[in-house]
Formats: C-alpha cells, structure tokens, sequence
C-alpha cells in the first residue's frame, strides 16, 4: 500500500473530523451515504480522487467511526 502524500493526510483528517462534526446524522451506512451527498455539493475537493468508486473510497476513509 502506498504511503499517503501530506496532502492526501490532510484530506483525511479534514474528512473525518468534518463527518465526526455532523452528528445531526446517524452515525451508520446511511450516515455516510448522506455525508457523501453533502461532500459533493459543499467539498468536493475533499472527496477522494483517483480511480474506483469515490463512495466505497469515502466509506474506507471513515473506517471505525461509523456502525
């Protein structure tokens, strides 16, 4: 696995601390699926880049704060 750049940290940390913060939504699957919809309107910058399916790229993202 590669080891994440500064500027991919960063992202992640923004990410969790930004879906951690929204705690008017469950913290489950469906939390995630709304946060998704939330990060494409208000941050899409923030979602992860790349190949693949960025919502399964978010979920691993999020690994460990969500049910």
């Amino acid at each position: 696995m590669a080891r994440p750049t500064n500027t991919e940290a960063l992202r992640l940390a923004r990410v969790r601390q930004l879906f951690r913060a929204r705690m008017s939504e469950v913290q489950t699957e469906t939390g995630v699926l709304l946060f998704y919809v939330w990060l494409q309107k208000h941050c899409p910058q923030l979602l992860p880049s790349g190949p693949g399916d960025r919502y399964e790229h978010l979920r691993v993202d999020l690994a460990g704060l969500y049910k």
